[in-house]
C-alpha cells in the first residue's frame, strides 16, 4: 500500500532539475553544503568506504560512500538517519517497522541493538548504486528526506 503523502512528495522531487556530481567524498561534501547541510564531518573508513555525516533539516544523517578505488570514484552509496530507542524495543516496535517497509515504496527501515551503549536504534536508510555514471546527486538527498519524513510521520501515527 503506497502513502499519498510519499507519492506526493516523490513525484515532485522527480519533476524537479538535478544537480549531480561525482562520486567522489570531496564533490559529494560540497553538494550537500549547497544543500544547506551543516555540521559535515567525513571519515575515510578504509580505501573502499567513506562516511560523511551532517545535519540538514534538523536531523543527523550520514552518506556512506561505498565501493570506492583508493577513497575516490565510489560506486554505491546509503544514506541513512537512526535514532536513539529508550528502552529495548517491544513486538509492536518491530510491528511498525514491518508495516513501514510493507507501505513505502522507497526506504528501509531497522532496528538494530548499538553495541557501542548497549542500546538499540531505530532508523531508515536508502541505498543508491552509483556505477552507470559514476555520480550522486541532489535527487538522491532529497529523496532520502521524502523517506526519512515520512518514516518519522508512519512512526508517530503509530505513538511511538
Amino acid at each position: 500500500m503506497l502513502k499519498s503523502l510519499a507519492i506526493a512528495a516523490t513525484a515532485a522531487l522527480f519533476a524537479t532539475t538535478a544537480s549531480a556530481v561525482p562520486a567522489t567524498p570531496e564533490a559529494v561534501e560540497a553538494l550537500l553544503a549547497s544543500m544547506n547541510t551543516t555540521d559535515i564531518v567525513t571519515e575515510t573508513i578504509d580505501d573502499t568506504i567513506i562516511r560523511i555525516d551532517g545535519t540538514r533539516q534538523g536531523y543527523n544523517f550520514t552518506v556512506r560512500l561505498m565501493d570506492c578505488t583508493e577513497g575516490t570514484n565510489c560506486v554505491s552509496s546509503m544514506i541513512f538517519a537512526t535514532f536513539n530507542m529508550d528502552a529495548r524495543p517491544t513486538l509492536t516496535d518491530f510491528t511498525n517497522v514491518n508495516e513501514y517497509n510493507d507501505s513505502y515504496p522507497f526506504g528501509r527501515a531497522f532496528l538494530i541493538g548499538d553495541t557501542e551503549t548497549d542500546g538499540y536504534l531505530v532508523g531508515v536508510d536508502y541505498a543508491v548504486s552509483l556505477a552507470d555514471e559514476n555520480t550522486f546527486g541532489a535527487d538522491e538527498v532529497n529523496l532520502f528526506f521524502v523517506i526519512l519524513n515520512s518514516f518519522i510521520a508512519h512512526m508517530q501515527e503509530t505513538d511511538w
